[in-house]
This record gives structure tokens, C-alpha cells and sequence, in this order.
């Protein structure tokens, strides 16, 4: 990753006066922990009365809200710095990034190093705060481990001091833009942990509230950090300023949508409406909530008056003597300090305890999952037990709208597109649904043999039918190009994830098979299963590693879509039934097995109905043998059906070929045959030195019928 020997002097025919964007950076920062501290501070004995612990003084409790209110904002800043790094600016000729990427860029890698700092300071406050000890003594070296294991959220900041870290560490060894998608996506991970720990994740429907927190959580960063690397592109006087706002206008509309619709869901969790008025907790979420519509209305003023001066040039003539002096760059900056200050506000909503009552008869399994089952497993409970799961089946949905947004497209400019791959991506999209929502996503999560069930629907019959929609190919031809002067755009970053060299390694057919198969084995022939099964992430990243593993294995098996690397028809069929075997032995290894998976969490469920969880495994063993063998039977067929494709293909080219060059192919080969005949060795010369070269001799080639069979032998 390292690159020293490469300049990023920008090649400009006029200076450009710039400016810094480091005073509003750090006035947001500021603000937002200093509104989550004084909102904290203001409830401070409410809450310590709640828990039943002692003040842990001043120190903690004003520095718990103000170290995380400014490392949440500088999260933000590091997901737009490497947004703009990564999506905003083009790259060289040379594949390094030019100044302005350079410089957001670095400004993710210091305010990643940032966030990394605020979460280490935060395991010992939380330590101090739960346990109402000073923070002197928290602090000591061997109460470090003690905040990890037995604070949830110290240990998750752990986890964000770990993944924060390593992403301004690594983002600071290279230069180079193929890296930057890598960043932007570790950057909006770091903040995953934050989503699983707190209010959110205890109590009846904490699946829901965890679900709704991550889409909040996310869609804010990439709202926030957005327009951050916005006014900091505007000080730096960058280039292509208009296309760049009218593309974040989009993304904000997308992100306020769903921050408002998954703001509700999680304060309907916690509190009724009529609440929301009467409660502390309450009010501090319509405030959060008008502020949340006041930023609305910023974002209905750009589109109504900046970004229209910024398309007819009145902005940049208002910036003559200072990039303050743009309109855009004055609104956009009152409105990140106005996101600032929200910020704060929703970070002080986990110091205030939510007015939830706790009933007596809530289950152990709806403390753990968030629901409750009151029915054995069966066919009629997965069909008529539904919850809608807020990652997949939402992810199902948007999936499904772009691509029928992309076929329609087509449609409308008259280019035909196959009908029957609309129907296998709306099957692959349908299926997910079903998958995560129904009954059995619901018992997936409490019994062994419906997760298998789960899993193998998730990793051998989804993916099969995503890739043969074919949506890269759909989307290629859907979107406009950039042009030769313009910024990449989602075009351009399909093609070079289609084509850069670590899709070049991952479909690699020796990669994809053994990372297909490695996973089956190293999930559940390990502890690792254990470790996941209890935990609500533990189940999401089985769930996502399960589709994309599948994913990138049919890509390469039978997709549609031009993968980096192509093999015949015959090599794929071939790396198919090795993984299959593979998959067949791990089901016989599962049904072998004595001890059950993760016995203790199934047991903490205390189900209503008796669950033998060596029946469960060993059915679980029969799941896994018994249907690999169903994605391999439809995979054969595609490989049949593709195969016919590829040689009608090959057939049409060659005599077209034949016609444009009177079948001058088939002339050189019986000249050769010829002049073989009478001793000469002119023309065997020519023909063994063509692409010809290794051909058997088969003898003259007069009729038609022998003529195409001779092409169709010569491909084989």
C-alpha cells in the first residue's frame, strides 16, 4: 500500500485562493459535546437515581457526553472525507489522488484517528459511570479489562478505538484511489458498534431497535460527513462544485427519509406518543425532531436558492475576495453546526433513562431476541408468523427498486432487455424477504435446524438468482457515462469495481470455491459459532458473510455479468461440483457430531416448547447434505443452457466471418493440404504459423455440413 515516490502537486493554470475548513470542523466538534454534556448534566441525578449508583463526580459525568458527542462528530467528518476521497474526486492518469482527494483524505485519516482517540478515552468513563467510581481509579491499567468485559458499551468502544484506528493508520500509508472505497466503507463501520449497545439493545423489540438505530446511525454520517466535505471542497475551491451539490442533494433527501422514518420506529420502541410531551426523555426527542425539520428546510433552501446560483455561476462571483462569501458555503455551514448540535441532542438520549416499563412476564427469549415464539417449529408457523426484518428485508426492497428504476430506463429509450432476468432478480429479492421476515427468519434465530434452513437459502439459492438478473450489465447500460471533462459517477465506480484487482483475486475460481466452502467449516466446525449465535451482530454478520460469500461464488459460476476473470463453460462446471462435495461432507460432519452448538445460548431461551438440540443439529446435518445437491441441479442447467449460448454464439461469428472473407480460414487449410500433396511446405509454413497452429489434418473440407463441422471441432 505504501507509495512515496509519487508527487500530488496539482497541475493548475491560475492560483487558487483557499481556505480552511478547520474552524468549522472544530466548532461542530466542540458543539455537539458541549450540548450533550449540558442535556446530560441537566439530568444527571434523574438518571443516577434510575440506576442506583453513587456520582461518580464531575469529571465523568460531564466527560462521558462530551467526549462521545465530539467523537461522534468526528466520525462524520472522517465518513465525508473519505466519501469525497473516495466518490467525489477523479484520480490521476496514474491512479493517485489529485490534491483535493489528497486533502479529503486526509482529512478522514485525522478524523478517524480522532474517533479512535474519543472511544479509548471512553472504556474507562463508562467504567467510572456504570460503577460510580472516580475516574482516577478507573483508570488504573487493570480495570481496563474489567470495562471491556463487563461494560457493553465500553467494550463497544473498544471496537470502535480498533476499527477507527487501523482505517487512519492504513488510510495514511497510501495515496492511491482504489483504496479510498476500502476506507469510506471501514469508516461507516466503526460507527456499527454504537448502534448495538445501549437503549436500543435491551428490552422487548430490541431487534427492532437495533436494526432501526443502524440505519440512522449510518444514513446520518453519510448526511453530515456529506456536506462537511462539501464546505471543505468549497474552501479548497475545488473543482466540479455544481455537479458535486446536486449529488449530495439527492443523497441528503435519501438520508432525511430514512433518518425520520427510523427515528420513529426506535422512539415508537421506547415510549408512546402522548409521552413524547409529558417525559423528559420525551421532550429531548422533539427536540431532536425539530431540529431535525429545521435541517430539512436548509436543505429545501439549497435547492430553491444555492444550488441554482451555484449552476449559473452567481456563486463563485460572490466569492471574489473570500470562500466565506458564497452563498452556499455560509448556509451549508450554519447547517452543519446546526447537525452538530443535534448530534449532541441525540447523544444526551442515552444518558436520560426512557420512560419503558418493564412487565413481569416478559420471556427470557424476548429479552434476548426481542421477540417471542409460542409454537413448536412447523410449516404453518413459517407462514404465518411475519416480522419484518429492518436490515434484509429493507435492503430486499431497495435492491429491487433500482433495478426495475435501471429496466425501465432501458425500456424507455427502446433497448431490450430480458424479461426472464427481471424475474430471476425479483425471485432472488422475494426469496430474501421470506428468508429474514417469515416464520423462519424469525426461528432461525432460536433453533438450530431453521437457521441451517436460513443459511443454506441465504448462500445457495438467493445468490443463484441475483446473478442471473444480471444487475452490474443492467446498470452499465442504465447510466449515463461521466464524459471525457466530467466526474466519475456510479458508472464509472461499477467499472472499476468490476475491474480492479481485488475482484480479480476474489473471483479467482480457486478463491471463490474455497472461501464458499471455508466459511461452512470455520463458522461451525469452530467456537466462532458460539461467540456469534448470542449476539444480535453475531446473527446480521452471518447473515450478510452468507450472501455475499454465495454471491461472488455463482458470480463466477454461472453469472451474466462480465466477471474480471473467464473461464469455459467446462472449468466452471467443474469448480461447482468441488464445492458441492465439500458441502455434502460438512452436512455428514454436522450430523456426526455429539455435542450441540452453542448449547448455552439455546438453552437461555427457555422456549414454551421442548427443543432436542442433538434432533436439531443432525437435522440441521440433513439440511445441509440434503440441499446442496438442489442449487447443483440448477446450476448444471445453467451451465448446459450457457454453454449452447456460448457455442450459437461462436457458430454465428464464424460464418460471418466466412462470408466477409470467402471462408479464407477453410482456403489456407486445404491450400496447406495441398501443397503437402505435392511436397511443398510453403503453405504449411503459413498455416502452422496462424492461429490454426496444432490442428490435426482433417482432410479436404468440400461441403458445407463439413465446413461447419471442422469449426465447431477446431473451438472444442
Amino acid at each position: 500500500m505504501s507509495d512515496t515516490s509519487h508527487a500530488v502537486t496539482p497541475v493548475t493554470s491560475t492560483p487558487r485562493r483557499l481556505g480552511s475548513p478547520v474552524g468549522v470542523y472544530v466548532g461542530a466538534t466542540v458543539l455537539a459535546g458541549v450540548v450533550a454534556a449540558v442535556i446530560g448534566a441537566a439530568f444527571l441525578g434523574q438518571s443516577l437515581a434510575v440506576l442506583g449508583i453513587p456520582d461518580p463526580g464531575p469529571v465523568t459525568s460531564w466527560g462521558v457526553p462530551l467526549v462521545r458527542g465530539a467523537g461522534t462528530v468526528l466520525a462524520c467528518i472522517g465518513v465525508g472525507g473519505f466519501l469525497m476521497s473516495a466518490l467525489g474526486t477523479p484520480p490521476r492518469a496514474d491512479g493517485f489522488l489529485d490534491i483535493d482527494g489528497f486533502r479529503a483524505a486526509r482529512t478522514g485519516t485525522w478524523a478517524m484517528l480522532g474517533w479512535a482517540v474519543c472511544a479509548f478515552l471512553l472504556i474507562p468513563l463508562y467504567l467510572s459511570d456504570v460503577s460510580g467510581s472516580p475516574l482516577s481509579e478507573t483508570l488504573a491499567p487493570d480495570m481496563w479489562g474489567t470495562a471491556i468485559d463487563q461494560v457493553s458499551t465500553a467494550g463497544a468502544m473498544r471496537w470502535i478505538a480498533v476499527i477507527a484506528g487501523l482505517t487512519g493508520v492504513l488510510s495514511l500509508m497510501t495515496r492511491r484511489w482504489i483504496w479510498q472505497p476500502v476506507f469510506l466503507a471501514l469508516s461507516v463501520i466503526s460507527l456499527v458498534p454504537v448502534a448495538l449497545e445501549g437503549h436500543s439493545a435491551s428490552g422487548g423489540d430490541h431487534d427492532y431497535g437495533v436494526n432501526s438505530l443502524l440505519w440512522h446511525i449510518i444514513l446520518s454520517a453519510l448526511w453530515i460527513g456529506g456536506l462537511a466535505a462539501l464546505v471543505a471542497h468549497a474552501a479548497r475551491r475545488g473543482p466540479h462544485m455544481p455537479e458535486l451539490v446536486r449529488r449530495y442533494s439527492w443523497l441528503a433527501l435519501v438520508c432525511i427519509t430514512g433518518i425520520a422514518a427510523s427515528g420513529l420506529i426506535n422512539a415508537a420502541i421506547r415510549l408512546k406518543f402522548s409521552e413524547w410531551f409529558t417525559t423528559d426523555y420525551g421532550r429531548v426527542i422533539v427536540a431532536k425532531a425539530v431540529l431535525t425539520v429545521v435541517l430539512a428546510g436548509m436543505g429545501w433552501l439549497h435547492r430553491r436558492w444555492t444550488i441554482p446560483q451555484l449552476e449559473n455561476g452567481s456563486d463563485a462571483a460572490a466569492a471574489a475576495t473570500s470562500w466565506w462569501r458564497r452563498p452556499f458555503v455560509r448556509l451549508a455551514v450554519v447547517e452543519v453546526l446546526v447537525m452538530a448540535a443535534t448530534v449532541g441532542v441525540a447523544v444526551s438520549l442515552s444518558r436520560i433513562p426512557p420512560p419503558v416499563t418493564f412487565t413481569a412476564n416478559i420471556t427470557p427469549a424476548e429479552l434476548i431476541m426481542g421477540f417471542n415464539l409460542t409454537e413448536p417449529f412447523s410449516a404453518a408457523a413459517v407462514f404465518t408468523n411475519w416480522r419484518f426484518d429492518l436490515v434484509f428485508g429493507t435492503g430486499a426492497l431497495i435492491l429491487q427498486a433500482v433495478y426495475m428504476w435501471a429496466w425501465l430506463k432501458l425500456r424507455r429509450r427502446g433497448i431490450a432487455w430480458p424479461v426472464s432476468r427481471v424475474i430471476w432478480w425479483t425471485l432472488g429479492n422475494a426469496t430474501l424477504i421470506f428468508t429474514t421476515c417469515s416464520g423462519l427468519g424469525l426461528y432461525s434465530m432460536a433453533m438450530f435446524a431453521p437457521h441451517m434452513l436460513q443459511h443454506m437459502t441465504l448462500t445457495m439459492m438467493i445468490p443463484v438468482f441475483w446473478v442471473l438478473g444480471g444487475p452490474m450489465t443492467l446498470l452499465l447500460r442504465a447510466l449515463p457515462p461521466a464524459g471525457k471533462d466530467g466526474i466519475q459517477g456510479p458508472r464509472e465506480w461499477l467499472v472499476v469495481f468490476i475491474n480492479n484487482p481485488v475482484s480479480r483475486f476474489l473471483t479467482n475460481p480457486v478463491v471463490a470455491a474455497v472461501q464458499f466452502v471455508v466459511g461452512f467449516y470455520g463458522l461451525y466446525l469452530s467456537d466462532l459459532f458460539n461467540d456469534l449465535a448470542s449476539e444480535h451482530a453475531g446473527h446480521l454478520f452471518m447473515n450478510i458473510h452468507f450472501l455475499i460469500s454465495g454471491y461472488l461464488f455463482y458470480w463466477v459460476a454461472i453469472g451474466v455479468d462480465a466477471a474480471p476473470r473467464q473461464l469455459s463453460p467446462f472449468m466452471k462446471l467443474l469448480m461447482t461440483l468441488s464445492a458441492m462435495a465439500f458441502h455434502a461432507w460438512f452436512g455428514i460432519a454436522m450430523m456426526q457430531m455429539s455435542q450441540p452448538l452453542a448449547e448455552s445460548y439455546y438453552l437461555s431461551l427457555q422456549l414454551p416448547f421442548p427443543v432436542d438440540l442433538m434432533e436439531q443439529q443432525h437435522t440441521g446435518g440433513a439440511i445441509a447434505w440434503g440441499l446442496s445437491e438442489i442449487p447443483l441441479v440448477l446450476v448444471s442447467i445453467m451451465h448446459g443452457a450457457q454453454w449452447a449460448s456460448q457455442d450459437r454464439r461462436e457458430q454465428k461469428r464464424y460464418d460471418r466471418k466466412a462470408e466477409r472473407d470467402g471462408d479464407a480460414e477453410l482456403e489456407a487449410y486445404n491450400a496447406m493440404l495441398a501443397d503437402l500433396g505435392s511436397g511443398k511446405d510453403t503453405s504449411q509454413q503459413e498455416y502452422y504459423g496462424s492461429e490454426y497452429q496444432g490442428d490435426e489434418v482433417r482432410g479436404y473440407l468440400h461441403t458445407e455440413e463439413a465446413k461447419r463441422e471442422y469449426r465447431r471441432q477446431h473451438r472444442e
